[in-house]
């Protein structure tokens, strides 16, 4: 490590504790989801989109635990409500915010198939690689203008369940099995994902919850933490792209030309952020 680049890993660790913070209140959406479907399931009822009134509730609840979260919920997948392939139940922070019923609003999108402005999340980053890999993710910054219109990091996680008895897998991907007091979205009441999760088909993938974290808020947040480098420091994604920085040489949102090395002469200093987040810290081995 080169001289006056400082110890990577107490930064980081905040950065990862920042990303943490979202995932537990996302999860309890999750979890949230799960025992609605096992209270229908349980009176033989159909899952149908009005026996999910009381994830209203659920969603506003942790959203004002995510002051810097633009919106949040659960997205499901195919199948998983009754009649229909896609349904999200999702809301976004209004204007005035946390105060009141008032403060947030159900997110209108058109999830028709047979409409050319169809809005197909089952394509979508954030939903697929939970799906695929059983793993919470982090996507962006971008800027969302089918949802939010603002610049945005979605973060989501799995949400998973058992099998309910002699009912088929679907042909989709099988989901993992968490282990021991793991809640049903695959992550821990710590945040931090379970590793190594086998795959099988005793549980089934019932869609992602997740939320919409606003640059706006999160960047100053990301930014107080990289100005304890002593050095020219970049969060960057695995898509080269730049997150904060604590130096105008690196604007949030451009792209890197190469994703940083240690010891390739730009760099004396690289650690990996965690939190499934794919980030990169890193600080330069000169002044930028």
């Amino acid at each position: 490590m080169g001289r006056g680049v400082g110890d990577l890993d107490a930064p980081a660790s905040r950065v990862r504790a920042v990303l943490e913070g979202v995932f537990r209140p996302v999860t309890a959406i999750g979890d949230g989801f799960v025992a609605q479907r096992r209270n229908c399931l349980a009176a033989g009822a159909a899952l149908t989109a009005d026996r999910l009134s009381g994830m209203r509730e659920i969603i506003w609840r942790q959203l004002r635990l995510l002051p810097a979260a633009d919106g949040a919920g659960f997205v499901a997948a195919p199948g998983v409500i009754a009649g229909k392939d896609r349904h999200l139940e999702w809301w976004q922070r209004t204007a005035s915010g946390d105060s009141g019923p008032g403060g947030f609003a159900r997110i209108r999108l058109n999830l028709d198939p047979e409409s050319i402005d169809l809005y197909d999340y089952l394509d979508m980053d954030w939903f697929t690689i939970p799906r695929r890999e059983v793993r919470p993710y982090v996507y962006g910054p971008y800027i969302d203008f089918s949802g939010a219109d603002r610049y945005v990091v979605t973060m989501t996680v799995p949400v998973t369940d058992a099998r309910a008895a002699g009912e088929r897998e679907p042909g989709g991907p099988a989901t993992g099995v968490p282990p021991t007091g793991v809640p049903a979205t695959g992550v821990p009441a710590t945040g931090v994902p379970a590793t190594g999760v086998p795959a099988t088909g005793g549980r089934e993938f019932l869609g992602v919850a997740g939320a919409d974290i606003r640059m706006s808020h999160l960047e100053p947040e990301l930014l107080a933490i990289l100005r304890s480098v002593p050095a020219p420091a970049v969060l960057v994604t695995a898509e080269r792209r730049v997150v904060a920085a604590n130096t105008p040489h690196w604007i949030s949102g451009t792209r890197l030309a190469r994703l940083p090395a240690a010891g390739d002469g730009d760099f004396a200093a690289i650690t990996e952020i965690g939190a499934h987040s794919g980030w990169l810290l890193a600080a330069a081995s000169h002044p930028a």
